[in-house]
C-alpha cells in the first residue's frame, strides 16, 4: 500500500511521512511540493495558461576532479526556472521559480535591514517561512506568502494608505476550509459544487505548469559519454549533457516538449501492474 502506483521496490526506511516527495519514483520534488502554493496567486490573478517556453538550471554536486556526481532518482538541492507566458492581452510575462536558498535580488523598495524572506513571505506574527511570491509591475511591487497569505505593497509604507475592498470570496474555515470544500464537492459530484481550485481553467494548467519545470530538472541529468583532452589533466573521459541550458518549447494542449524529445519520457510514468492507466 505504501508504494501507491509506483513500481515495486523493497521497503525504504524514513521515506514516510515526508521524504518520499524528494524522490522521482514517489514525488515531484520542491516544485511539486510547494510550487502550486507559491505560483497559485499569480496564476489566478493573471489568468495564466500554459507557458510557451521554459528554461532553467539546477545545482550540481561533484565527487572528484571534474567528476560530477549523479543522483537521477531525486530532485536537485536547488534550482532556478523561468517560465514565459503570452497573456490574453498579447503582452509577454516571465514567471521565475527559485528554491534551495536561491532568491531574487532584494527589492530596492524594501526599506530597512530586516530579513527579506520573513517580511515578504512569513505569516504575520508566525515564524513559519515557507516561501513567498514577489510581483514586479511596471509601476510598483507587491508580495505575499504562500497561498496568497499576508499580501503587502512595497515600499511597506504604502500599506498605511490603502483601503481596498475584498474582490474574491473567502473560504470559511481558513486553511481547513479548503479541505472541507474539496470533500463537499466530492460528495456532491463533479460540476455540482463550487470549488476554489477547479480542474478546468486553473488547477489543471497550474499543475501541468509546475510539473513542466520538473521536465527541465530531470532533463538536466540526461548525459552522453565522451572523451576529451584537458590542457592540465590530459586525456579524460567525461559526459555531455544535451538537456542543459536550452530553451524548452512546450506544447501545452498536447503535453509535449517540441524541441528536445528526450524530455518527453518524463511527461507520464508507467504505473505498477494492476493499476492500469489512471485518467481524470
Amino acid at each position: 500500500m505504501w508504494l501507491g502506483t509506483a513500481q515495486k521496490t523493497d521497503y525504504i526506511e524514513n521515506l514516510v511521512p515526508f521524504n518520499w516527495r524528494g524522490w522521482w519514483q514517489f514525488g515531484t520534488g520542491a516544485l511539486g511540493d510547494m510550487g502550486c502554493h507559491i505560483m497559485g496567486p499569480p496564476f489566478k490573478l493573471l489568468g495564466l495558461g500554459y507557458p510557451s517556453e521554459v528554461s532553467g538550471s539546477a545545482s550540481t554536486v561533484y565527487d572528484g576532479i571534474f567528476s560530477e556526481a549523479q543522483y537521477p532518482e531525486s530532485g536537485p538541492v536547488s534550482s532556478s526556472i523561468k517560465f514565459k507566458y503570452k497573456l490574453k492581452n498579447g503582452k509577454n510575462l516571465d514567471l521565475y521559480w527559485m528554491d534551495g536558498g536561491i532568491t531574487p535580488e532584494r527589492p530596492v523598495e524594501l526599506e530597512g535591514e530586516g530579513n527579506m524572506n520573513t517580511i515578504l513571505g512569513d505569516y504575520m506574527g508566525i515564524n513559519d517561512y515557507e516561501g513567498s511570491t514577489l510581483f514586479i509591475g511596471s509601476k510598483a511591487k507587491a508580495a505575499c506568502g504562500w497561498g496568497g497569505r499576508s499580501p503587502v505593497l512595497l515600499p511597506l509604507s504604502l500599506n498605511k494608505q490603502i483601503n481596498i475592498a475584498k474582490k474574491y470570496p473567502r473560504i470559511e474555515g481558513d486553511m481547513d476550509g479548503h479541505y472541507w470544500q474539496w470533500i463537499d464537492a466530492c460528495i456532491a459530484g463533479y460540476g455540482k459544487a463550487e470549488v476554489d481550485s477547479p480542474f478546468e481553467g486553473y488547477a489543471g494548467p497550474l499543475t501541468e505548469t509546475v510539473l513542466m519545470g520538473n521536465l527541465i530538472l530531470r532533463s538536466f541529468n540526461i548525459r552522453e559519454k565522451r572523451k576529451r583532452t584537458d590542457p592540465v589533466y590530459g586525456e579524460m573521459e567525461g559526459f555531455d549533457f544535451p538537456g542543459r541550458y536550452i530553451n524548452f518549447k512546450w506544447d501545452g494542449p498536447n503535453m509535449r516538449i517540441t524541441n528536445f524529445e528526450a524530455a518527453n519520457q518524463f511527461v507520464k510514468r508507467t504505473y505498477r501492474n494492476g493499476w492500469g492507466e489512471l485518467k481524470i
